[in-house]
């Protein structure tokens, strides 16, 4: 099922693709654009390079303390659930520009995107804002502007097979898991008999199926952050159906991988919650500084914008 759930989405995606080849979609936009740009008041948009990120950003931290606001209120009545409903909606908000940013480059159309600065999205934003206030031009060029690699019909292919995956298994994990909540029982078959956050896994795979699709370094470094934040999740999760199912969740624990099927390995965590957390935000650090040295290898350029 999974298999032609996934084949089904490859082939819209594929067929999105031949749409935008026979109409020339990058050349219909082009000149929309063109046309824009003669339109009397677009000279009053001039300078907008300079305003727009600071917009976005101070639209996006005012909905940021919203959601804070909420929840702080929330914690209150149900601080379990809240827990959760933070890092899911915590999650959406971050990478919702970087999903926006990305699409057009998962169907081919990465002449439009000009420089990878969309699919990176608030990483983007806040390396080119931090630049003028002392980060180095060169360090602010490398995360927001980035190209990891070059372009190749190869990585696109990739890019598109990942996400139709990644939608398919998100798709059938969260059908079974629904099912089994509401007959208040464990699932532990079906895609769950691999591994036990086949909707994590999934959406883990479509992200970074976009990631590749734009391939840059802003765009990789916000698709780890998200996988993180949803590593989390899974972690509250898992706490949370132990105490629902007791040794019944702990056997399945033990014969069923996290997230990454055929490997059943765990890094260590402490039980208190001061050296938890800080052994948290060590493993994100030390996996992005892992990423960033990965890019690197590979090759990354950052052209000079103005």
């Amino acid at each position: 099922m999974a298999l032609v759930l996934g084949l089904t989405i490859f082939g819209v995606i594929r067929g999105v693709v031949w749409l935008c080849d026979t109409y020339d979609a990058g050349n219909v936009i082009y000149s929309w654009l063109e046309k824009w740009n003669g339109f009397p008041g677009y000279s009053a948009l001039e300078g907008w390079q300079d305003v727009l990120p600071v917009v976005v950003t101070v639209v996006f931290l005012l909905l940021i303390v919203l959601l804070a606001f909420i929840i702080a209120r929330r914690l209150r009545r149900d601080p379990s659930r809240t827990e959760r409903q933070a890092l899911a909606l915590g999650s959406g908000v971050l990478y919702l520009p970087a999903f926006v940013g990305s699409l057009p480059a998962v169907v081919g159309l990465i002449s439009l995107m000009v420089t990878p600065f969309l699919g990176g999205g608030l990483i983007s934003i806040v390396a080119v804002l931090l630049q003028r206030i002392g980060l180095s031009h060169n360090v602010g060029d490398w995360i927001a502007r980035g190209m990891v690699g070059s372009n190749s019909n190869t990585r696109l292919m990739i890019a598109q097979a990942s996400v139709a995956a990644g939608l398919a298994m998100s798709i059938l994990g969260f059908i079974q898991v629904f099912r089994a909540y509401r007959e208040k029982r464990l699932q532990t078959h079906g895609l769950y008999a691999t591994v036990r956050h086949p909707q994590h896994l999934g959406i883990a795979l479509w992200t970074f199926g976009l990631a590749l699709a734009v391939s840059g370094t802003a765009g990789y470094m916000m698709w780890f952050t998200v996988l993180y934040l949803y590593v989390l999740l899974a972690l509250w999760e898992e706490r949370q159906l132990i105490q629902q199912f007791d040794v019944a969740y702990k056997r399945y624990c033990t014969a069923t991988p996290f997230m990454i099927p055929f490997v059943n390995i765990g890094l260590p965590l402490p039980g208190s919650r001061i050296p938890r957390t800080v052994a948290l935000v060590a493993y994100f650090v030390a996996g992005m500084t892992i990423l960033c040295l990965i890019l690197q290898g590979i090759g990354v350029e950052h052209p000079e914008f103005p």
